[in-house]
């Protein structure tokens, strides 16, 4: 651009030259030959610098175009950096919004995960509160049976030995509290002997308790000597009680049994079968502090650990000791 207008300058002083010669020459009225030659040099650089000034004012639109169009290249440029610039910023401010909910929900579920670990803290406590009182009047494979497949359909329970024990007061106690207090210091312990000897506690009603000896991985002689040494054990320790008030009788048979809960409005679990009676019938007509057996559990087991006294009749088939 500044070239241009300096060509642009030199055009017109050289015709301003030219003129100021020609109008002194016409002044005068005659031209030297120096002067004519001096006037054919001005003139060619008019026409020279007319020239360049034409060549410039044809070059000066290019340059002019050019020149804008590095400055919107350079705009361009900016607004894409601006652009960048706001891209990072929007996913620096979507990062920390991202983390921001994150640690949110951590601490939600933080929260909520205690509020389940207490609620199933609670139920599990509240589980073993029922199955504890259950496990006062029910087997604990009914039990689990219940808890698992809420199922109360009867159970039938193949070769069992069953054990019916009463306990009996040679005196009644003047206080009804002291006489429960015994009685259930009697079935604590006929409990922990049952669990000792791999019995289970079927059912109790008054001073009396019903327990069997599953078959499982035993043989009948091991269900026979182990009902038998935890009714002699038991009897021992209703013997050695303090106060020498109580008395113990048991009757053992073996057989098959069915077990399952009757009632509609009140549920009440109960065993029955062949042995049961047989083993009730034993119990009732054991004597005092004996424990009367059948003739099948007399077979099983071995006489060598146990005092027994035969009583065989026509009716009677059975043994005490």
């Amino acid at each position: 651009m500044g070239a241009t207008c300096m060509s642009t300058a030199k055009y017109f002083v050289s015709l301003l030259l030219l003129v100021a010669l020609c109008g002194q020459a016409e002044a005068s009225g005659q031209l030297s030959f120096a002067d004519s030659i001096k006037t054919e040099s001005l003139e060619n650089q008019v026409i020279l610098s007319q020239k360049k000034v034409l060549a410039k004012a044809e070059e000066t639109p290019q340059k002019i175009t050019l020149f804008f169009d590095q400055i919107q290249r350079i705009n361009n440029l900016e607004q894409k950096k601006n652009h960048s610039y706001t891209l990072v910023e929007s996913g620096q401010l979507a990062l920390f919004i991202i983390f921001f909910i994150t640690l949110a929900a951590m601490a939600i579920l933080t929260l909520l995960k205690r509020k389940e670990t207490i609620r199933l803290s609670a139920l599990r406590n509240q589980e073993q509160t029922y199955r504890q009182v259950l496990n006062k009047r029910l087997p604990e494979n009914v039990i689990l049976n219940f808890l698992e497949d809420e199922n109360l359909d009867p159970v039938k329970v193949k070769d069992c030995a069953v054990l019916f024990i009463e306990v009996n007061e040679d005196h009644y106690s003047e206080s009804p509290k002291k006489r429960i207090e015994m009685i259930n210091e009697v079935f604590q312990n006929a409990e922990a002997l049952f669990i000792e000897f791999g019995l289970i506690r079927i059912k109790s009603s008054g001073d009396q308790l019903v327990a069997i000896c599953k078959r499982g991985n035993l043989t009948p002689s091991q269900q026979a000597n182990n009902t038998m040494l935890c009714a002699v054990k038991l009897r021992e320790n209703v013997l050695n009680h303090e106060g020498g008030n109580l008395s113990l009788r048991a009757g053992i048979s073996y057989g098959d049994t069915l077990m399952g809960f009757v009632g509609s409005n009140t549920f009440c679990f109960d065993i029955w079968g062949e042995c049961i009676d047989e083993a009730a019938q034993n119990l009732q007509s054991a004597n005092r502090e004996k424990i009367k057996v059948s003739k099948y559990i007399m077979r099983s087991v071995n006489k060598d650990l146990f005092k027994v006294e035969s009583n065989l009749s026509e009716t009677n088939q059975s043994f005490e000791l």
